[in-house]
């Protein structure tokens, strides 16, 4: 009777080991496949504004940041558009140093109504309305997404305490050259008025004088 007892036992002991093995399998197939369910997390760099260049028109006037670098190329006073976005995608900039010396430069003076590596000292006509154009560039470390150029993530701003009273205002951008085979986005940006949008420009009060240090640029790229 003991012998068929501890028979049984022994049988429930080896069925009660097959029920929980069999238990503790499922659970860790299910924990196996649970885990391989779950997404690994992507991480991914939120691009963020940085500044590439920064000067006073004095510095501005070098004109060159380097070969294939980003920056300031020019700064331009022509006189006032109504079709800022048509003017101002031309992608020469010598068509705007012609616009400017037509409209803005005094008669038989030596100096230009632009600001480049040979000009320094400005002279502008009084009383005429004009914009502020300046020309830069951001390569494919500045402004490439990998497959195309975003213009989106470019940005000017401009300081000025003389003729216009102006805090770190963001200019309006006009895109002249975005190419795919190029290596970097050329664009014009502008300015009409005192808030940085479409307005009706500015002007200079006869004898009046401003100090080239009175504009200062900050360029920007989002990467």
């Amino acid at each position: 009777m003991f012998d068929i007892m501890k028979q049984n036992k022994s049988s429930s002991s080896k069925k009660a080991g097959i029920r929980w093995g069999t238990l503790f399998a499922v659970v860790a197939v299910g924990l196996m496949l649970g885990t391989q369910m779950i997404p690994h997390p992507v991480l991914k760099n939120e691009p963020t504004w940085h500044l590439i260049w920064e000067g006073t028109l004095a510095q501005a006037t070098e004109g060159n940041p380097g070969a294939g670098v980003s920056g300031f190329l020019e700064i331009f006073f022509v006189n006032h558009t109504a079709s800022p976005t048509t003017a101002y995608s031309h992608n020469t900039s010598s068509d705007f140093e012609t616009w400017a010396d037509a409209n803005l430069k005094p008669t038989g003076v030596a100096t230009h109504a632009y600001a480049n590596a040979d000009n320094f000292c400005l002279q502008l006509k009084s009383s005429i309305l004009f914009d502020i154009v300046i020309r830069c560039r951001w390569n494919k470390t500045n402004a490439w997404d990998g497959a195309k150029f975003i213009d989106a993530n470019t940005r000017v701003n401009i300081t000025c305490s003389g003729f216009a009273t102006m805090a770190d205002i963001v200019g309006t951008g006009t895109v002249s050259y975005n190419n795919t085979g190029a290596w970097a986005l050329w664009s014009n940006w502008w300015w009409q008025d005192a808030d940085g949008g479409t307005g009706t420009g500015f002007t200079l009060l006869k004898g009046t004088t401003w100090s080239a240090n009175q504009i200062s640029i900050k360029i920007w790229a989002k990467y």
